[in-house]
């Protein structure tokens, strides 16, 4: 399937309705339109590698990505699966530092970029935009720690109850659905595929969840937070 395609001016306005960029004033918005670029990209593309060089900051309006961890065995760990309105690339660009994460789209993706040069030069000129770019970092740490408490859980039934509870508030749509398959949600939790269906078929007799191919959908949240926390 070929990468969407979309008019910036459209991008933009879909990115001003959900997260980080929603929560910018109109005049930061504006001004970090005035050198955004619209970048397309097919499933399984390299957005960046882990130890690259920061090339500026990337604004996802549509598709996903596949946030990875380089692991001491020279394997990736899939640590996220991000949804439209996420932002990334500032922690590496303004410490000047290489990339500590892998990224790659996970299907046709339109995002926006903020290239470096120009960037920094924004910033330069008024650095009241720090305060910004601040903002958009503690909410990527703040995600970064859910995900690793999630992890911490001992009992697997309550870590994947945990993280659709996570899942669901970062990116389900209105009706719940998360589009992760069985297998991706196995992985994110680090547990066997076959414990997984197990629980999830519990999870479906209890009347918390539904599934379908690649997707999940969350019935039933606060009856999962409270499965989390009993």
């Amino acid at each position: 399937m070929d990468a969407p395609t979309m008019d910036l001016g459209c991008a933009l306005d879909m990115l001003a309705t959900q997260g980080w960029f929603a929560e910018r004033s109109a005049e930061t918005r504006a001004r970090l339109g005035t050198i955004a670029k619209l970048r397309s990209f097919t499933k399984g593309d390299r957005i960046y590698l882990a130890g690259d060089r920061p090339n500026g900051m990337f604004g996802l309006i549509s598709g996903s990505l596949n946030i990875s961890i380089p692991r001491a065995d020279g394997e990736d760990y899939t640590a996220h699966r991000a949804g439209a309105g996420f932002w990334l690339g500032d922690l590496a660009l303004f410490s000047q530092g290489p990339r500590l994460i892998s990224v790659h789209a996970a299907e046709p993706t339109l995002m926006v970029q903020l290239p470096s040069p120009e960037l920094v030069r924004l910033v330069r000129d008024d650095p009241r935009l720090y305060a910004d770019f601040y903002a958009l970092t503690y909410q990527n740490f703040r995600m970064a720690f859910d995900i690793i408490s999630n992890l911490a859980i001992p009992s697997t039934e309550k870590r994947v109850a945990d993280r659709l509870v996570l899942e669901a508030k970062m990116r389900g749509d209105q009706e719940g659905w998360i589009p992760l398959s069985q297998a991706e949600l196995a992985n994110m939790t680090a547990v066997s595929l076959p414990t997984l269906k197990r629980i999830l078929r519990r999870f479906v007799e209890l009347g918390l969840i539904d599934h379908r191919y690649a997707r999940i959908q969350v019935l039933d949240r606060s009856a999962l937070v409270r499965l989390c926390r009993g």
